[in-house]
């Protein structure tokens, strides 16, 4: 409850945030920020990485460890992240600030400000990764109303960003910067205060076992490595899209990004509740409930982005222009096509705690980064050829079908009674069959006729969003699960007396 509190909170004011942004930057500026300030989207999915990789280890720790034990591990994190942290400063001091200057495809005129915002990027990231063992005990001891509330503060922090940079005169896009920094700054001060004072674990010592240290570090590098592949694949496509487009075209890609992004934080607040479960059950061997949870953890992750992606996509003309006004060329096809890619990525994340909760994933990350990594050679191969820039995403989605299968073909070898057949059928073919009726069903609301674009937004994603929840749960929710639903609206009902 807390979690989706916090999600419809911060789906609301970065809608409009993200409007007065654009707005006040420009198209070109929003671009170059995009393409840019990418770098601060690339490192935020490194620290969601070293969290998720620091969580698995004291997740551990708390099921079967002392204070003692837990303390060292949590030191432990603390000094492998301050090495990875040098490490990346050192690459983005160096390659980076090359590439930057040297093949990026930005206006002369702008490279000052295009600079100042890669500097203060790079020291976000820094702090950024410094601080992911403090939000990985706070997941661990799964804290989801107190990380609710440091997200809804966050979130409120950049509105009053997005107002301050249109009050305040001076180059926007600079200002823009390094306030969103400063938001950083100040978020990572209230997770310490507050890990400080309540978990006795967060005392940071010298850490003295190196087996510990050695298997945290390198669990943790794996981790990196895989979503440095994942994440530095998407910014490789977003560069050479600038290379053969322009801003304009990054312009368009970072608004179909935060359009997803909203949409992912659903399913992601439901994941991150789960998570702690999995690594358990796998702790402890218990096969039966935890392949029942991953199944579970996949089939709802399935009905809650498609309750919201078959309204979006029908209506995503009506919004962009409602939200942005005279939007980019391509944002529509950028966005549905993203939002498709998000759908794969979402149902398989249970697999991947499942997987990840072992302490060796080295051919794991290997294999699916490989894989992953091929998505920049093709797209590279389309875009030579003056392709439409959107097609890109196209590339993305097959490799994410492919990845879905390898996945599976990954956890046949490591839990060899995981049901995959059961998997196959409840989470892709069951949903999709399903939602034939309300993608038929919104098809045929389109075609009704109004004139006004608020009333065809509200009216028809509200009737579309309300066939596709009904149709989950009169028809994909299992028998248990609609008891237990019921049973919690029941309660919503005032007692008569």
């Amino acid at each position: 409850m807390f979690m989706y509190l916090r999600m419809f909170v911060i789906l609301l004011v970065s809608l409009y945030t993200t409007r007065i942004v654009f707005n006040v930057l420009g198209v070109q500026d929003y671009g170059i920020y995009n393409v840019v300030g990418g770098i601060i989207v690339f490192f935020t999915f490194i620290n969601s990485s070293l969290t998720g990789a620091t969580q698995r280890y004291i997740t551990a720790e708390l099921a079967e460890g002392r204070l003692e034990s837990q303390r060292e591990v949590f030191s432990t994190a603390i000094v492998s992240h301050l090495l990875i942290g040098l490490v990346i400063v050192l690459l983005g001091e160096t390659v980076g600030l090359w590439f930057l200057n040297a093949v990026m495809n930005i206006p002369p005129e702008r490279m000052f400000a295009a600079n100042v915002v890669y500097q203060l990027s790079i020291l976000s990231t820094f702090l950024s990764v410094l601080q992911a063992p403090f939000n990985a005990t706070i997941i661990a001891h799964e804290k989801m109303a107190v990380y609710a509330y440091f997200s809804i503060f966050d979130v409120l922090f950049k509105l009053a960003v997005a107002f301050l940079i249109r009050a305040i005169s001076g180059d926007k896009l600079i200002i823009y910067a390094l306030l969103i920094c400063a938001v950083g700054i100040i978020n990572i001060i209230l997770y310490r205060i507050y890990c400080y004072r309540t978990f006795p674990m967060c005392r940071f010592r010298k850490p003295r076992d190196r087996k510990t240290f050695k298997g945290l570090f390198t669990y943790t590098g794996w981790a990196l490595f895989g979503t440095a592949t994942y994440v530095g694949t998407n910014q490789g496509v977003t560069m050479l899209v600038n290379y053969y487009n322009g801003v304009v075209v990054n312009a368009a890609m970072g608004l179909s990004n935060q359009v997803v992004s909203v949409v992912s934080q659903f399913v992601n607040n439901f994941q991150a509740s789960f998570r702690p479960q999995i690594v358990k059950y796998y702790v402890g061997r218990d096969s039966a409930e935890l392949s029942k949870l991953t199944v579970r953890a996949s089939r709802l992750s399935a009905y809650l982005i498609l309750v919201l992606l078959v309204p979006i996509c029908f209506e995503i003309k009506d919004f962009l222009a409602i939200w942005i006004g005279d939007y980019p060329q391509y944002a529509v096809e950028f966005c549905l096509l993203t939002l498709v890619c998000i759908y794969f990525e979402s149902i398989c994340q249970p697999l991947i705690t499942l997987i990840t909760s072992d302490r060796d994933i080295r051919k794991y990350q290997i294999t699916v980064s490989l894989i992953y990594a091929t998505n920049l050679i093709f797209c590279w191969i389309v875009l030579s050829q003056s392709a439409v820039p959107y097609l890109v995403i196209a590339v993305r989605l097959a490799i994410d079908l492919v990845l879905v299968v390898s996945r599976l073909l990954l956890m046949r070898r490591q839990w060899y009674d995981f049901p995959i057949l059961e998997w196959v059928v409840k989470v892709i073919l069951k949903p999709l069959l399903v939602m034939i009726i309300p993608v038929s069903l919104s098809f045929l609301i389109q075609m009704i006729p109004l004139g006004s674009v608020w009333i065809r937004l509200f009216l028809f994603s509200g009737l579309s969003f309300l066939i596709c929840a009904a149709s989950v749960c009169l028809l994909l929710l299992e028998r248990g699960e609609k008891d237990f639903l019921l049973q919690q609206l029941s309660r919503l009902k005032p007692s008569s007396r």
